[in-house]
């Protein structure tokens, strides 16, 4: 983006993709501030990010306070970004910029466009307003209508490194290694799941869940049942909980080739005794079992039904040697 302030050349619409909590909507703000800003020459250069902004003047300010009259943010009501909400930003773009150089319309989770509302949204994109910078954000671009996508120059945000999320959680936030380790595991490439992860909640459960699956191989069918009500208890870690079984087997699978890799690093006491006991077959099965669940739960299966289907498969003794 910083290029396309080099040159002058900014598009009138931009696409930014990439999964949830990569940054897409803090960079639609930053380049928005860049490409206002009234002194960029004035920061010091150890405080300068990599656009070129002040983060102090006016207008600076304001768009990070939110209060900028020439920034518009539009994001779902509820599951979905309604016509009513592109209409009224419709009226918005209408009316000429109060104060800024490049007013900014910044559509976030575009995905939720209902079909009025895309269409409705093409419209201004087909005929963009004087001085106007329109941003979509979305996990990636084939949920939206072609005819958008094509109007919109694209920029795609890659997963974070998991050593730059535990770097950023040591030096800002004082975790220590095992910790920042640990959530940029669970965070799996997404910074703002990194910043919110409850690590004492997070540290004993992730341990507990492995524990449970090292001991479910041969279990009876109480125990299966047991392991499947536990996790379905609570749906709003359920997600995660799937993640850390999938990345534990994955472990299990690249030790004997490539110890350095495992993400669970942490756990190299457990992990070794853990892989002798399987084979690389049975593990990819259970790799494979753990990623049909996330997708049937996605698609709205039952998570009751679909965690025992999985507890009975990893209690399967078919991977043993």
């Amino acid at each position: 983006m910083g290029a396309l302030l080099e040159r002058e050349s900014i598009p009138h619409a931009l696409l930014f993709a990439g999964m949830d909590g990569v940054g897409k909507r803090t960079a639609a703000l930053r380049f928005a501030m860049a490409c206002n800003c009234r002194s960029a020459g004035g920061a010091a250069e150890a405080e300068r990010p990599s656009l070129p902004l002040c983060g102090h003047c006016g207008a600076c300010r304001k768009i990070q306070a939110g209060i900028h009259p020439d920034i518009h943010m539009t994001a779902p009501s509820g599951a979905a970004i309604r016509i009513a909400q592109v209409r009224a930003l419709c009226d918005q773009l209408a009316m000429k910029p109060y104060e800024a150089r490049y007013r900014f319309a910044i559509v976030s989770d575009a995905q939720a466009l209902n079909a009025e509302a895309a269409n409705a949204l093409l419209k201004v994109l087909e005929e963009p307003p004087d001085r106007t910078v329109l941003i979509l954000t979305a996990i990636q671009a084939s949920d939206l209508l072609p005819t958008i996508v094509s109007r919109c120059r694209s920029v795609r945000f890659h997963p974070i490194p998991r050593a730059t999320l535990a770097d950023h959680l040591e030096r800002h936030k004082g975790l220590s290694p095992e910790a920042a380790a640990a959530a940029a595991v669970l965070a799996n490439g997404s910074f703002a799941r990194a910043v919110d992860a409850n690590l004492t909640e997070w540290m004993p459960r992730r341990r507990w869940l492995i524990r449970e699956a090292d001991a479910l191989t041969g279990a009876p069918r109480i125990r299966t049942l047991a392991f499947a009500e536990r996790l379905a208890k609570d749906k709003s870690k359920l997600g995660d909980a799937l993640e850390i079984l999938k990345l534990w087997f994955r472990d299990l699978l690249i030790w004997p080739h490539d110890p350095g890799r495992v993400v669970n690093a942490d756990m190299a006491d457990r992990i070794e005794p853990a892989a002798r006991r399987e084979t690389p077959a049975g593990l990819l099965a259970k790799i494979d079992a753990v990623a049909r669940v996330q997708r049937d739960i996605a698609g709205n299966a039952n998570p009751r039904l679909a965690l025992e289907v999985l507890a009975r498969g990893l209690a399967a003794p078919g991977g043993n040697k």
